[in-house]
């Protein structure tokens, strides 16, 4: 049996919240925070699933199975929001975003809660997160497990997908910079045009490596690195792209697809559930995290999830205020609370969950939802300590700085 690390053997990539409306940077998509919200859910559920047995056994596992899509969500968030701003700047020709002040939000607000938690969990739980004192404990502590076989799940499991985020949050202002070096003094629907179809070139070109390392037999996390999951990042980048490009016309002048974001939300939902239900049972997808996976299977659900995440969040990007079904889930107050404290439900969800697997034999038939109720219980209040005690205050001391 081959050793190669399996994509998202814990699945999940969160795109960490920004400020709440109350202080300066504060997003101006406010149906964001239900998106969020909701991929952190799905994450939560397949965890639960799997611990349970339930993706395996049951009928729906085909489905919670696959709800590990919610790593995709994340990505496309982090492309979308984090990207945005330069776009603006570039397309309205103003200057972007300072480097240093971007670099200063972004590594207070992953590391500070991380390193908390982190700590914690390692202490209390030694055998679910490993490593966390051991020799390796800088690789943990710097993001950087997702690199080498033997620690991309060590430490917290499901932070490997946080050295994805913290490799884009590098990688993002170069790309920025050089773009518009590149793209500076065309006319702004040749700046639109050129950089679709580079962000389109770009995630089939790590579409293509990615069979290429799975086909080479080469052991290698190459499919939970930044080149390996590019496709994602390049999707919300490319929603950047079009939302700033469409910004202020008016709603009849809009491409009819764009259009139909804003004025059919519910008919890109369906399309999430549509690709959902492709990859739970028309692929050929195991229903066990590690596999195993097809080359081709592992590429069709890299484009599916993709599509689910884009078909979910595209909605919240272009809403306008009507009422829909899309904007009174997204919109409720408890799911975009569940937003702000995402991180740390985040963060913590996996332990709490693996601690309380046990309690599936309370109520015999009803495992999976008792572990699930639980956990989300557990994880919400350590999501909220982490963010009352820890992120909003740190948030609000560089808001008055």
């Amino acid at each position: 049996m081959s050793t190669r690390v399996q994509p998202r053997t814990e699945p999940v990539g969160p795109t960490v919240p920004e400020a709440p409306a109350a202080l300066p940077t504060a997003p101006r998509f406010a149906l964001l925070d239900g998106a969020r919200a909701l991929a952190a859910l799905l994450i939560l559920v397949t965890h639960t699933a799997a611990l349970t047995g339930f993706n395996a056994a049951n009928p729906l596992g085909a489905w919670t199975a696959r709800m590990d899509s919610g790593v995709a969500i994340f990505f496309v968030l982090s492309g979308f929001l984090l990207y945005r701003p330069w776009v603006a700047a570039r397309l309205e020709g103003r200057p972007g975003p300072r480097v240093r002040a971007y670099a200063g939000r972004r590594a207070l607000r992953i590391l500070p809660a991380y390193w908390v938690a982190l700590t914690l969990l390692g202490l209390a739980f030694t055998a679910e997160v490993p490593g966390v004192f051991s020799e390796d404990w800088w690789i943990y502590y710097g993001l950087l497990q997702s690199y080498s076989v033997p620690t991309i799940l060590g430490g917290i499991g499901v932070a490997w997908s946080l050295s994805i985020e913290a490799a884009f949050y590098l990688l993002l202002p170069v790309l920025a910079v050089c773009g518009a070096r590149a793209l500076r003094g065309r006319p702004a629907a040749t700046q639109v045009r050129v950089e679709l179809l580079v962000l389109a070139a770009t995630a089939a070109a790590a579409l293509a490596s990615r069979i290429v390392v799975r086909s080479s037999g080469w052991e290698s996390t190459w499919d939970n690195t930044l080149p390996g999951l590019w496709p994602w990042f390049a999707a919300g980048m490319g929603l950047a792209v079009v939302s700033v490009a469409h910004a202020g016309r008016p709603l009849g002048e809009r491409p009819a697809l764009v259009r139909s974001a804003t004025e059919r939300p519910a008919l890109w939902w369906f399309g999430a559930l549509v690709a959902l239900t492709l990859a739970a049972k028309a692929v050929g997808l195991p229903r066990t995290f590690g596999g195993p996976y097809g080359t081709a299977g592992l590429q069709l659900q890299h484009v599916l999830y993709g599509l689910i995440a884009v078909f979910l969040v595209a909605p919240a990007v272009f809403a306008d205020g009507r009422r829909s079904v899309v904007s009174v889930v997204l919109g409720h107050p408890a799911l975009a609370w569940l937003g702000l404290i995402s991180y740390g439900l985040f963060l913590y969800h996996l332990p709490l969950a693996q601690q309380l697997q046990p309690a599936q034999d309370w109520l015999p038939g009803s495992g999976f939802l008792v572990v699930t109720a639980l956990t989300f219980v557990a994880a919400t209040a350590c999501a909220a300590a982490s963010y009352y005690v820890v992120e909003r205050p740190l948030l609000r001391r560089r808001a008055r700085r």
